[in-house]
């Protein structure tokens, strides 16, 4: 058996408190007219390092990251988790991502910023501005790679790639002038939140498939 060394309930519960602290400043900051100004002269300085690599980039990962290819991915995880008979993580990715899409449309009608209207957009994107839903479902996706290949020798290589999926996605919305710094901060600020929420009940609940060690904090995972 492989050990994994799960996360305390209390680091889960504080740093979502936190992100969750930060998300609702956030909801409130972006109300302000002088920060919407202040980030519209940053994108437009971000717009003028445009390049026709960056911005072929920049348009693949907008359609990678969002909601249909996305959906996908999960579906193809679940199902090869659920093959490997592996039924929390498969129901860890799926509430993980079908929660992150509901929470992230639900406030972004809540909050209603709009979209920055700098310059004529190359790659489609619906609804309101705040928060970021390509952000959230990379945070998502990242966390779920990670859970999964915990204890494999993956392990490194894949929270490598998943810390620079959520950097270049964000850094992507924000270059092609879909979103606002704050839009991308408060995708990453919810999209947190929920995964430490969604990871907390599978813990507290004892739905991920382990058992008690006799290492206090560590446990021996069903592979």
């Amino acid at each position: 058996m492989k050990q994994l060394e799960l996360p305390s309930k209390t680091s889960l519960a504080t740093t979502g408190i936190l992100m969750s602290l930060f998300f609702v400043f956030l909801a409130f900051m972006v109300q302000s007219p002088s920060l919407t100004m202040q980030e519209t002269q940053w994108l437009l300085w971000l717009h003028q390092q445009h390049s026709t690599i960056l911005t072929q980039m920049s348009a693949i990962l907008a359609y990678l990251g969002g909601l249909l290819i996305m959906g996908l991915v999960i579906i193809t995880i679940c199902a090869i988790t659920y093959k490997k008979q592996r039924i929390d993580l498969s129901l860890f990715t799926l509430i993980s991502f079908v929660g992150s899409v509901v929470i992230g449309w639900l406030f972004k009608e809540i909050i209603a910023r709009p979209r920055p209207e700098i310059w004529p957009q190359i790659a489609p994107h619906f609804g309101y501005s705040f928060p970021s839903n390509h952000t959230i479902y990379a945070v998502v996706l990242a966390g779920v790679l990670v859970a999964i290949s915990y204890t494999s020798a993956w392990r490194t290589p894949v929270t490598i790639f998943a810390m620079l999926w959520c950097v270049l996605m964000g850094l992507s919305r924000m270059y092609l002038g879909a979103h606002f710094p704050t839009d991308v901060l408060g995708g990453l600020c919810l999209g947190v939140s929920w995964l430490c929420l969604v990871t907390w009940i599978f813990i507290h609940f004892n739905f991920f498939q382990y058992r008690a060690s006799t290492t206090a904090g560590t446990h021996e995972v069903k592979l």
